[in-house]
């Protein structure tokens, strides 16, 4: 029995156990839990489609990435044999539904996912569709020899449509697990290239450098190359070129967004991928340390650098790879221009990434887990018994043992829909979340700024503790209660607020089960009227309701707060630090 066998099977009965599902239901969870990095309980509760009818489709989450969406599309399937049937199934079923917007058959239970979709695109949002395949098999499996031949012709990153076997799966979570380890040391040479234009020049102004204090930094141009052997030879020290990119502010955004693709494009043509250094802003790289030369050496200078990560330009250096495992002839004659600073000073490294990356969508996901409130908030969720998960691979680590998990984003996300009193904002954009509460910790002049500035006495933690058993009791109430009332699938960040609101003057109730449970039932009753009203008002002037759109608008607040008898405090704030 191979180890990724052992490995994968392991994590199958795990969460069986947790879940009281079948291993099949397991694979699903699982495999979908290793591409989107979250942990089982949010893939259970949040993007595994639970029922019979989901058109083939077991799982959709929206990525949020402030200005547009990517929108993960999921089929699993725990056996060991690709099967063309199931392939072509989910790419017309997805089309279909999403696309053409066809009402198929059996997909009742993809409701509130089609109408999310729905929503975002009449909102005037971009959503990217991205597919795949996740089953426990092979890719080359000398028993079935059709996988190969259905992994080569359907397996397209640049169409969106990726197939991961358990090898795939295995060795991603191992590189997931990896990078929340050490990082080995790296040591890369920069060979700026010499100017074209003053060949009479001793150093034929290969690179211009100076310093700030302590900070020095270093530009020139390089081949496009060198940076495909700066990825290489990450990838040969650390088996993963995650370091290279661990402050980065964004993930790879894929080949078809627009400012990608024509990257690509420009460098199809050799006609136009010789001016790629004018079409281009260039690459932003920190290191710990760089020897700058005296003197030309052989008549080039050479830049040693130690543990080189690159803050922006993660789009540009991941398009020219894929570029260089095609075609490495291709990039002979393209160039890049490089700003390589040395610095080891945390806040300025985050400010020199923010300021540099303003291009496309920032995901502040990562960036905000490496703020210090986390740390003490990991350390309170963990006395509590749970894991709480602010790292790629956290989740995999064998050091976590505790059964109940949650994401760092999530615990933040209903905190701002309870105590910061946003239950719209909450569920209309997580990226404007983690967007306010990452400025927030850097500048004292937000007015949050003393809740989360990291000290250890702040009442910050307490209060994400206790926004976290209230969004518990809604998830754990769902299953039962959407066969009630069916706002239930649209609504958790206003039930959040509505039950946070309920016991604002005696919160420590949230840790009482009885006096939870008896606020969430009055929460749903005051929602299901203020539904029940807003869905006759529509019907009055002949206009469709929707349950997305609806909660996620100020309107859905003011209306239970008019209810119940509410007026918004003034002192929002100072009242928070208090709490």
């Amino acid at each position: 029995m191979s180890n990724t066998k052992l490995f994968i099977d392991g994590y199958l009965n795990q969460i069986s156990n947790k879940f009281n599902i079948d291993n099949d239901i397991a694979f699903e969870i699982f495999s979908i839990s290793t591409i989107l990095e979250r942990s089982f309980d949010d893939i259970y509760n949040n993007v595994q489609i639970q029922g019979n009818q989901d058109g083939g489709i077991d799982g959709i989450y929206f990525e949020d990435l402030e200005n547009y969406y990517i929108m993960h599309i999921f089929q699993c399937k725990n056996k060991k044999v690709l099967k063309q049937n199931e392939l072509d199934k989910l790419k017309a079923n997805s089309s279909d539904i999403f696309i053409k917007g066809i009402n198929l058959p059996n997909i009742n239970d993809l409701k509130s996912k089609i109408d999310e979709h729905k929503q975002l695109s009449q909102d005037g949002f971009l959503v990217e569709l991205r597919h795949y395949f996740l089953y426990n098999g092979l890719n080359d499996d000398p028993n079935y020899g059709s996988n190969k031949l259905l992994y080569d012709e359907y397996h397209k990153t640049s169409k969106s449509f990726e197939i991961y076997d358990n090898v795939s799966l295995y060795n991603k979570i191992s590189n997931l697990t990896k990078s929340v380890s050490k990082r080995d040391k790296v040591d890369f040479t920069f060979k700026p290239e010499k100017s074209n234009v003053i060949l009479s020049s001793m150093d034929n102004q290969s690179i211009y450098s100076y310093s700030i204090q302590n900070i020095r930094s270093v530009n020139f141009r390089i081949s496009a190359i060198e940076i495909c052997n700066l990825i290489v030879h990450e990838m040969s020290v650390n088996t993963t070129y995650d370091y290279l990119y661990e402050d980065n502010i964004r993930g790879f955004l894929g080949s078809r967004t627009k400012a990608n693709q024509k990257m690509k494009n420009t460098l199809d043509n050799q006609n136009e991928s010789l001016y790629f250094p004018f079409l281009n802003n260039g690459i932003t790289i920190i290191c710990s340390k760089l020897i700058l030369p005296n003197n030309p050496q052989s008549g080039n200078y050479l830049i040693p650098s130690t543990n080189p990560v690159i803050v922006n330009g993660l789009q540009t250096t991941r398009v020219l790879y894929n570029k260089y495992k095609e075609n490495r002839e291709e990039l002979e004659n393209v160039y890049v221009n490089v700003r390589l600073y040395e610095t080891d000073d945390k806040n300025l490294i985050d400010k020199i990434t923010d300021a540099t990356n303003t291009q496309t969508p920032i995901n502040f996901r990562d960036k905000v887990s490496n703020k210090s409130f986390n740390t003490h908030t990991k350390e309170l969720f963990n006395l509590k018994g749970i894991s709480y998960i602010t790292k790629k691979g956290d989740l995999f680590l064998p050091k976590n043992k505790n059964n109940i998990t949650v994401n760092s984003d999530t615990v933040l996300k209903f905190w701002y829909a309870t105590y910061f009193e946003k239950p719209e904002i909450s569920k209309n954009s997580i990226a404007k979340v983690l967007e306010h509460i990452y400025d927030s910790t850097n500048s004292e002049l937000s007015s949050l700024y003393n809740l989360v500035d990291g000290d250890p006495h702040s009442v910050f933690y307490r209060q994400l503790y206790r926004a976290y058993l209230i969004y518990k009791i809604v998830l754990d109430k769902k299953h039962t209660s959407k066969d009630i009332y069916e706002f239930i699938s649209y609504s958790d960040e206003l039930i959040s607020y509505g039950i946070y609101k309920t016991l604002e003057n005696n919160l420590e109730y949230v840790e009482n089960h009885i006096k939870l449970d008896d606020s969430y039932k009055n929460v749903l009753l005051t929602i299901d009227k203020i539904v029940k009203e807003d869905i006759a008002e529509h019907e009055k002037v002949e206009k469709t309701f929707s349950y997305s759109s609806y909660f996620k608008k100020p309107k859905c607040r003011i209306d239970y707060n008019k209810t119940k008898g509410l007026v918004e405090s003034d002192k929002l704030i100072a009242e928070l630090l208090s709490k």
